[in-house]
């Protein structure tokens, strides 16, 4: 099978390795609210220069790259795309601020009620998040511990957010159909992270839990350019964990684990079994909106229940919270969505009216 045809809705079951992303964010995560508790992640035991969390969020970005820029190029339509983006991050997004500030925050909060209410930063919390210039403390909640962040999950959204406009210009300035160029481009983000010098993303941190971030988002859309080249088999799948256990070692060993981990995923996905498993509601991005601020919480009403407890426990809410923001909001509004990039497309495709001068 190749990627195009892989990538067709009803040949793959991309949705369970989102959910599986973001239940590893959630594991991940136990550690640095639980520091007490000891305990390691369990893939950094084994590879030692990532952690599940880290690595959750870079198949995030993968995925989205390659899903995002194959509907882009099939669609070819540039409003449409930002009406779906815009539907598909936003609603959600605004729900989880709301609650975490003007429900969770006071109920938690050490200040009184009219303090809390009566702060400025609790209303700057919500505007300047949904605004992508994200906000991660209120005031008095969950002061005194290592993080007091109420959601520190959200520092990736403004970057997503930020591939999308990058991904959106390389199309609408035709760098998508110059297929040499496109991948020249991708080629220096993906490397740029070991370069002495950075030559695009100058700004961006060299901690590789966020440089890496630019070149999992374009190893995606690469893939989507070349989706009719690029072939889905078990002996690609075998050959790149070969590769990786050969080079390891090497300094740049990272980069073949990250190949070899999204390949795999593509494999799988597309494996009968695994398809016939995909689930009715797609509840990955609540689940990821939701598991910090549910670990938190869990800290705070049962601070000595230990890493594991809270890994399953919020593993768990944050799935129910995920199904209800999947099925009341996220769906709803991506229909909303749909309809409004239908209308667009009618009413751009009409013939204007022409004034006669």
């Amino acid at each position: 099978m190749f990627l195009d045809s892989a990538l067709q809705k009803n040949n793959n079951n991309l949705d369970v390795f989102r959910v599986i992303a973001a239940s590893m964010v959630i594991y991940g995560h136990a550690y640095a609210l639980l520091p007490a508790a000891g305990g390691q992640d369990f893939l950094l035991k084994i590879i030692g220069f990532d952690y599940s969390g880290s690595l959750a969020v870079k198949i995030f970005f993968f995925l989205s790259g390659l899903v995002v820029t194959n509907s882009l190029i099939s669609s070819n339509d540039a409003v449409r795309f930002v009406i779906s983006r815009f539907f598909r991050i936003w609603p959600a997004l605004l729900i989880t601020l709301g609650v975490s500030a003007f429900v969770i925050g006071p109920v938690v909060s050490s200040l009184s009620a009219h303090d809390y209410f009566s702060n400025p930063a609790v209303m700057d919390y919500f505007v300047q998040s949904a605004k992508m210039n994200i906000r991660f403390e209120l005031p008095g909640v969950f002061q005194g511990r290592k993080y007091a962040s109420i959601n520190g999950s959200l520092w990736t959204i403004p970057f997503e957010v930020f591939a999308y406009v990058v991904l959106l210009g390389a199309f609408m300035s035709g760098g998508m159909r110059l297929k040499k160029v496109a991948f020249a481009i991708v080629a220096i983000i993906i490397v740029e992270p070991v370069l002495s010098e950075k030559i695009i993303f100058t700004w961006v941190s060299r901690d590789t839990e966020v440089s890496m971030l630019a070149p999992s988002f374009a190893s995606g859309v690469l893939l989507a350019i070349f989706r009719e080249s690029v072939k889905i088999d078990l002996k690609i799948f075998v050959g790149l964990w070969v590769v990786f256990y050969v080079f390891k070692g090497s300094v740049y060993g990272f980069y073949y684990f990250y190949g070899a981990v999204f390949y795999s995923i593509l494999y799988l996905a597309t494996l009968p079994l695994v398809v016939r498993l995909k689930p009715s509601s797609d509840i990955s991005y609540g689940v990821y909106l939701w598991g910090w601020p549910v670990q938190q919480l869990m800290v705070t009403f049962f601070p000595d229940s230990g890493v594991v407890v809270n890994q399953v426990s919020s593993i768990a809410v944050s799935a129910i919270l995920g199904w209800l923001s999947w099925n009341v909001i996220e769906k709803r509004f991506i229909a909303i969505g749909s309809k409004l990039g239908e209308k667009v497309k009618r009413y751009s495709a009409k013939p204007q009216d022409s004034v006669a001068i």
